[in-house]
This record gives structure tokens, C-alpha cells and sequence, in this order.
């Protein structure tokens, strides 16, 4: 099995009649893992917000090229921080960090080559103009939601209202009945005792 402590120069020596040697250098490379793509803040985003995308591969040897484009194809070299660091089997974890302005659509790649095996390991991560839309809506819709709760809120209280100077406006009505009895009933009275002396 080799290691990466392996690599180096080695001297093969055969003796069969005569005496010869050969030399050979042993060159030991391991491909790196498929990067994975992290995005902070991941949400509530909008054109023109900045934000950070880093792209992590592990377990490759050696050091890796690392490369950022944009979804056309262009490079992206400002903003970008890249560390490597080995494990203790000697092998290389890779973290690239990418800071960027979104626009309203976005795809950002990271590649990371090998440069040994000439090998490529692909990540990416799309910023489509659908999630602008999904939180447009969502804002929209909290702002209708409020909207009708205070529609529902009058309505309920006008309501109330209209009940209670009803109610005001019976009890105000059946007063003044009575009042006006009370006159007629004495009147008769009246009549009768009037009928009585006669």
C-alpha cells in the first residue's frame, strides 16, 4: 500500500551476470472529493446583498490548483482566500472562500485540480431569480394577511358598534311609550270621575 511518505527517489539494483542499477522516482497523488458548496447567508437574500460561498474538498494529494467562474465560464479571482492544510495520513483538506455581489440570476463553480492526475472535482451553486420571487411572494403575502386581519378587525368593531346604538336607540323608544301612557290614563280617570258626580 503507498503512502504518501513513499514519494520520493528509489535505486533498483540486479545482479544476474553483470551488475546494473536503475533509478526510478516514485510520484504518489490521490484525487480529491467532490467539493461541497456552503452559502452564508443561505436565506432572505436580494440582488446586490454580498455574500460568502466556500467550497471544501478533502483528502488529496498533493496541493491542489483551485479555480472560481462565474456561470459563463469567466474566472473569478478577487475576493477569493484559499488554505490547505494536511491530515495526519499527509494528504490535503482544501477550503476556498469566494466573496461576491449576487446578481439577480448566479451560478458560481469552484473547480479543484489535481495537478498530478490532471483531474477536476466539480461544485457549484445556482442563485436563481426564483428565489427573489419566493420571497417577493412571501412578503407580499404577510403584507395581504395583515391587511385583511384589519379589514376583518373594522368591520367586527363597526359592527359592534351599529349593534349597540341599535340596542341604545329600543331602550330610548320603549321610555318615551310609557311616558306618553301615562297622561292618557290620567285623562280617563278624569272622565270618569266627571261621570260619576253627574
Amino acid at each position: 500500500r503507498v503512502r504518501v511518505a513513499d514519494e520520493g527517489s528509489f535505486t533498483c539494483f540486479v545482479s544476474i551476470r553483470d551488475f546494473g542499477s536503475a533509478a526510478v522516482s516514485l510520484q504518489v497523488a490521490a484525487p480529491y472529493s467532490k467539493p461541497s458548496m456552503t452559502l452564508e447567508p443561505n436565506k432572505d437574500l436580494r440582488p446586490g446583498d454580498t455574500v460568502t460561498i466556500t467550497c471544501s474538498s478533502y483528502r488529496g494529494y498533493p496541493e491542489a490548483e483551485v479555480f472560481w467562474q462565474d456561470g459563463q465560464g469567466a474566472p473569478l479571482t478577487g475576493n477569493v482566500t484559499t488554505s490547505q492544510m494536511a491530515n495526519e495520513q499527509g494528504l490535503f483538506d482544501v477550503h476556498s472562500v469566494l466573496r461576491v455581489v449576487l446578481g439577480a440570476n448566479g451560478t458560481y463553480s469552484c473547480l479543484v485540480r489535481n495537478p498530478v492526475l490532471q483531474q477536476d472535482a466539480h461544485g457549484s451553486v445556482t442563485i436563481t431569480e426564483a428565489l427573489w420571487v419566493t420571497v417577493g411572494l412571501s412578503v407580499c403575502l404577510v403584507a395581504l394577511l395583515v391587511a385583511l386581519a384589519f379589514v376583518c378587525w373594522r368591520k367586527i368593531k363597526q359592527s359592534c358598534e351599529e349593534e349597540n346604538a341599535g340596542a341604545e336607540d329600543q331602550d330610548g323608544e320603549g321610555e318615551g311609550s310609557k311616558t306618553a301612557l301615562q297622561p292618557l290614563k290620567h285623562s280617563d280617570s278624569k272622565e270618569d270621575d266627571g261621570q260619576e258626580i253627574a
